[in-house]
């Protein structure tokens, strides 16, 4: 069916509409909720700057969750997101496949991508960077050499899946910093196959390579030149 408008009263957009005050802020973790609240409605916004419509700046968000997404899915027309877990694991399933996540590890689900989050442990709280402008990359390292910080090879994309069901689901869509749903009668995680790199991902935050430190590793030679 068409999308219609879904109120979602924790979740902003228009942040040019907004005043923020100049004092430093901080905030201690929000408590979990005590009514069946899905990833979709434990979205509460903290702050943002730019906004979607002009691709630039970006929007932090808490998520916070009791129950999975059940017959629900949802995508992002507004940017990517950047999850970062901080209490319970993470079962994203995708249109590209499967995603396992805990805290001191990052998902980034890429602009339009329909997903669904599952909650193994019951319960999940945590952070979203909500990227409006172009899509994530790695930066050049320069005299660091081919290998250091964040390398390559330590980001997952989804184990291969997929499902194959019928019956009344709910599709909501983030789009112009609103939320729509419209109904369905199919899953939209039915891709069998797929190539590209325009894929969910995740990485361990624990690989990261520090330079200077004694992580793990070492520096290429070219750093001493």
């Amino acid at each position: 069916g068409p999308f219609r408008p879904l109120a979602h009263p924790g979740l902003l957009g228009r942040f040019s509409e907004l005043s923020a005050p100049p004092d430093p802020l901080r905030w201690s973790p929000p408590p979990l909720p005590r009514t069946p609240t899905d990833f979709i409605d434990g979205l509460l916004t903290i702050g943002g700057t730019g906004s979607s419509d002009t691709h630039s700046g970006c929007a932090i968000h808490w998520y916070l969750a009791n129950r999975s997404m059940r017959e629900r899915f949802f995508y992002d027309a507004d940017g990517e997101l950047l999850i970062v877990p901080q209490l319970g694991r993470l079962r994203v399933a995708s249109e590209l496949g499967l995603i396992e996540a805990a805290a001191q590890e990052i998902v980034v689900m890429p602009r339009g991508v329909r997903f669904r989050v599952e909650l193994p442990d019951g319960e999940a709280r945590g952070y979203i960077c909500e990227n409006f402008g172009a899509p994530m990359k790695l930066p050049d390292l320069g005299p660091i050499g081919a290998n250091g910080l964040a390398n390559p090879r330590d980001f997952h994309t989804p184990v291969a899946w997929y499902e194959d069901r019928d019956g009344p689901m709910e599709l909501v869509a983030k789009f112009g910093g609103a939320l729509w749903s419209a109904s369905i009668d199919h899953s939209p995680l039915d891709v069998v196959a797929w190539h590209g790199n325009h894929a969910p991902y995740k990485y361990d935050l624990r690989r990261f390579n520090t330079i200077g430190s004694v992580s793990y590793d070492h520096p290429d030679p070219s750093l001493f030149l």
